[in-house]
């Protein structure tokens, strides 16, 4: 089956271990995108780092996130381990300052969908949702810096 990719990027005019802290609260993440979170494993040895698994329920599907690589306020990466509509799934986000108050997110995930021909609305589906709780992620970011 055919892999697909997102490719999105945020700015933010806060530094990035503002918007790290709030895309590896595994248990929060729910405020920003069209789910539900729980943190089903802590990782070791941060609660939301390596070895962390995250559930992840969204209209029908629930399935299992497993954080397989996390530098603090540097990088995470991701991958489904089970369940969801779509195999081979892996999410990178990187996080860099662009100067001392501004800083971007950049976020990418590849997938494989489990049915044939399903891969668009898939990947319409997840860039529309993330690209809506990067936005938010952002501002709440921005307005939290600020006080």
């Amino acid at each position: 089956m055919a892999i697909h990719t997102i490719t999105l990027e945020q700015t933010a005019n806060v530094p990035k271990n503002v918007l790290f802290h709030l895309l590896s609260d595994h248990e929060n993440l729910g405020r920003f995108f069209n789910a539900e979170f729980s943190l089903v494993r802590q990782g070791k040895p941060e609660a939301n780092g390596i070895g962390a698994i995250r559930e992840v329920t969204t209209g029908p599907f629930t399935f299992q996130e497993q954080i397989i690589d996390y530098k603090e306020n540097e990088h995470l990466h991701y991958k489904i381990i089970q369940g969801g509509p779509v195999k081979e799934h892996g999410g990178w986000i990187r996080f860099q300052n662009i100067n001392a108050n501004q800083s971007l997110i950049h976020y990418r995930i590849n997938f494989s969908p489990k049915i044939k021909g399903t891969g668009w609305l898939i990947k319409y589906l997840l860039e529309k949702d993330i690209k809506n709780a990067l936005s938010h992620i952002a501002q709440l970011g921005e307005s939290e810096w600020k006080r």
